[in-house]
C-alpha cells in the first residue's frame, strides 16, 4: 500500500509524503589550513550569497575544522533536484579554502536521515 492510499491529501501534506515530499542533500568539505573567524564568516556568507539563496535553497549546518550541513528548498514543499546538487558541488569545488568536497545523494528531507 502506498502512502497516498493510507492518508488523505491533508495528511500527506502535513506528513510531507507523496506529492508533498521534500528532498535535500548533505554537503561536506574540509577547510584548508586555519581560518580566522572573519574568514570563516566570509566563506559561509559567500556560499549563501552565491550558491544557496539565488537558487531558492536553504542551508543548515555549521563549520569548525570542517564545513558541512544539509541543503533543502527555501520554500515549503519546494523541490530540490539533481541540478541543485551539481550547482552546489561545482561552487564548493572551486573554493581554494575547501578540499575533499562531498555532496550526498538526494534523499527525503524529513525522514531520510535516521
Amino acid at each position: 500500500m502506498t502512502a497516498s492510499r493510507r492518508y488523505n491529501k491533508r495528511q500527506l501534506k502535513k506528513k510531507h509524503l507523496g506529492e508533498f515530499q521534500e528532498l535535500g542533500f548533505l554537503v561536506e568539505a574540509q577547510i584548508v589550513g586555519k581560518l580566522t573567524l572573519a574568514e570563516h564568516n566570509a566563506l559561509i556568507h559567500q556560499f549563501l550569497d552565491e550558491a544557496i539563496e539565488p537558487n531558492g535553497l536553504a542551508f543548515g549546518g555549521g563549520y569548525n575544522d570542517d564545513f558541512g550541513g544539509i541543503v533543502v528548498s527555501n520554500k515549503a514543499y519546494g523541490k530540490v533536484e539533481e541540478h541543485h546538487r551539481t550547482l552546489v558541488q561545482e561552487w564548493l569545488a572551486k573554493q581554494s579554502k575547501l578540499t575533499d568536497v562531498k555532496v550526498g545523494e538526494l534523499r527525503d528531507a524529513w525522514y531520510g536521515w535516521g
